[in-house]
This record gives C-alpha cells, sequence and structure tokens, in this order.
C-alpha cells in the first residue's frame, strides 16, 4: 500500500470520528474493541458505541465440524471424510440455516450449517459440473440454487437437493459473473456487455435486456455484482464507473450513488453487494478492503474491516450477504451485553479468514437512538449518549 493511499484511508478514520454525531443519530456508531486476538473486535473507533462486532471465521469443515459430529456429509456420496477447504471464495447466500459460498479455484460450492456443524460440497459432475462459478443466489419460492459460470457462460440451476435441473442462457453469449432470480425471471449480470440478460424461468427463453446506456440515461459499466432486495428492485456495482446502480425490473434506473475514489462513501473496486431487512445497502469493497453501509438513499452511515493480514480483518472481501433471523448461535459469540440485531456475512478471496461473520447490533444500556424524537435525530441528538 502506497503512502498516499495510506494516508487516504487514515484520513477516512478521522472523517468517521468527526461524523460520529450524525452517526449515533442513525443507530451505526460504534466502537474499535480490544487488540489481543481473543478480546471483542469492534467498528468504528472509540470512543463511539460499538455497532459491528467481528465474530467468528470459516475457512473449512474444520472450522464448522467436531470431532462429536457424526461425519462430514457430502452430497456427492463420496467415501471421503478428509478435511475440505475454501481456497479462493466469492460469492455467498443464506438459506434455511445454511451458507452457501463459491470457491473460484477449486469451482465448486461448499455448504454449511454451523448450528448442525455439517460441511457439504454442492455436486460436480455431469451436466451440472461448474467450470467457472462466481456468484450465487437462492430462490424463495422453491430453495433452489442458481449459479453464475463465467466459463460455461451459463447459470446453472441446482434443486435443494444439489440435483442439476437446467442451464440457461447458452445462446445469448454473455459472460455472467452474478444472478438474481424472482419467481418468474432469471436476472444473469453480463459484464462483457455491461447489461443485465432476462430469461424466463419457465421456459428458459430470453426475456430481454436491461440497464444498457442509451441516449439520455447512463447504464451499467463494467458490472460485477449484483442484488435483488425484498420489494424486486435490483442493486448492481459497477468497477467501471464507481457507482451503485438501482433499477427496477423494467430496467428503468432508479437511483445511483457513488464514484470512483478514496474517501469515505468512494469505492476503489466496488464487488458484493446486498440490502438488508431495513433497506440498508452494503458493499464490499476489494480495494478499500472494508465494507460499507449506506441508507437506502446512499447518504453513508458507517464501514468496518481493516486491511490487513489478521484473522479479523478483511483481505480481498468479494461477496457480502446479511441473516437477521435465528440469531441465537451468533448472539453467543457476541461480547457480553452486545445484542446482535443482524449477521453480516463477509468472503475474503485472501487471508487468514475465508469467510467472516460480524454481528451488527449495539450495547443493551446504549438508549440514545430509541430515546430521542425524530426531529433530534435529525440534528444528531444521539451524539451526546454514552455506552
Amino acid at each position: 500500500m502506497s503512502a498516499t493511499r495510506s494516508v487516504r484511508l487514515m484520513g477516512i478514520g478521522k472523517v468517521l470520528s468527526l461524523l460520529s454525531g450524525a452517526l449515533l443519530a442513525l443507530g451505526l456508531a460504534g466502537c474499535m474493541g480490544g487488540k489481543a486476538a481473543r478480546e471483542p473486535v469492534f467498528w468504528p473507533p472509540d470512543p463511539n458505541p460499538p455497532r459491528v462486532q467481528f465474530l467468528k471465521g470459516v475457512s473449512g469443515s474444520k472450522d464448522v465440524t467436531t470431532a462429536s459430529s457424526v461425519k462430514l456429509l457430502s452430497l456427492n456420496n463420496d467415501d471421503d471424510e478428509g478435511p475440505k477447504m475454501i481456497a479462493k471464495p466469492y460469492g455467498v447466500a443464506f438459506s434455511k440455516g445454511k451458507f452457501y459460498v463459491v470457491d473460484t479455484i477449486q469451482n465448486n460450492i461448499a455448504i454449511f450449517d454451523l448450528v448442525k456443524e455439517t460441511f457439504e460440497i454442492l455436486p460436480n459432475k455431469g451436466r451440472g459440473k461448474l467450470k467457472k462459478p462466481i456468484n450465487l443466489t437462492i430462490a424463495s419460492n422453491n430453495g433452489n440454487l442458481f449459479v453464475a459460470d463465467s466459463f460455461r457462460k451459463e447459470i446453472l440451476e441446482y434443486d435443494e437437493m444439489g440435483n442439476f435441473v437446467k442451464a440457461y442462457g447458452k445462446e445469448l453469449e454473455m459472460k455472467p459473473v452474478d444472478v438474481a432470480v424472482d419467481d418468474n425471471k432469471i436476472y444473469a449480470l453480463d459484464i462483457s456487455h455491461s447489461e443485465i440478460k432476462v430469461i424466463d424461468r419457465a421456459s428458459g427463453e430470453p426475456a430481454g435486456v436491461i440497464g444498457k446506456a442509451v441516449e439520455g440515461q447512463e447504464g451499467l459499466a463494467l458490472p460485477t455484482n449484483l442484488s435483488m432486495d425484498k420489494d424486486g428492485f435490483l442493486y448492481v456495482t459497477n468497477s467501471g464507473t464507481g457507482k451503485v446502480v438501482k433499477l427496477d425490473r423494467d430496467g428503468h434506473i432508479v437511483h445511483a450513488f457513488g464514484k470512483l475514489g478514496d474517501s469515505f462513501g468512494e469505492f476503489g473496486r466496488p464487488r458484493g453487494i446486498t440490502v438488508d431487512d431495513k433497506g440498508r445497502i452494503l458493499v464490499a469493497d476489494a480495494s478499500h478492503q472494508n465494507v460499507q453501509i449506506f441508507n437506502e438513499t446512499g447518504r453513508i452511515l458507517m464501514f468496518f474491516g481493516d486491511p490487513g493480514y489478521v484473522y479479523e480483518s478483511l483481505n480481498l472481501p468479494a461477496g457480502v450477504t446479511t441473516i437477521s433471523s435465528n440469531l441465537d448461535y451468533f448472539q453467543k459469540l457476541a461480547a457480553p451485553g452486545f445484542i446482535l440485531e443482524e449477521v453480516i456475512v463477509v468472503t475474503n478471496q485472501f487471508g487468514p479468514t475465508k469467510v467472516s461473520f460480524y454481528g451488527l447490533g449495539q450495547m443493551k444500556d446504549f438508549k440514545g437512538y430509541e430515546s430521542i424524537t425524530p426531529a433530534e435525530k435529525e440534528k444528531g441528538g444521539a451524539a451526546g449518549q454514552k455506552k
């Protein structure tokens, strides 16, 4: 990292401190915990109340299963009970207690359940053999898995048992790098043409193209990642412009924010993106090596994750997702008094931790955000509250 880049990153921390009042008003300020490996690690720096804590890291089956587990389950039905590692992850998704992580080196998908202590590998053979998977999503209506394979130039579908169902889009001459689905359509993010190919789920036939630049409307520019929120809006990170673009399913651009840069709220190499249940937009940045959190209008709230080869750090973060239900397992990992609101899951392409779990929450005795009026929130009225 250059001296200039280091100064700029230090500048981001100073800006965060200066803006702590506004962040606290939104209930998204925090503090940096102890530096010892076994002490709680929080973001952002003191003296603000903690809002994000590093909880756990997973790099393979050894971090999930225990000696008391029956065996390492294998969807392939292979008689291999040895340790399984995640080499270079990218996309990540969560459904029904299981985490799905794409491995771009081993060209497979690891599936693990932290509560049940199981670690599986998706079948990778026959017509459903993955060549270069990069991202994935899970359909809400039937739980099927959809994987973007940039080498096969297709979207591959698997059922909940890991059986290959169907491949989509071979005739579209695309290079899909991410995918989103609703009940009727598949949205394949095509980096080679900077657009989203729409495919009918029932027939597999092309159903249009959205996101393309047209006269009077800026389009996608080297898009890398795609996410769909609960209302059906699509969010795309663009490495060409450093912007996050929000579209409706007809392709109309609803909103865009961000730009290339090293400053607070800007992007170096934006990658994974997700929208949580409260409408907050989370973007992983492989250049800044952090995750930035924005409100629904694109206003920066905070960021977390420090670069560096340590267990709690982010090293080329790629994918990001959130979970807000059944948090009992993760609450046990949180510091005393730190109440979790949701868990943020980030994949790291390098470093000692390949899948990092962070808790977004607050100390139970922090009463500022809930106790002030809307008018006071606008003025940063929670800034004076203490832990």
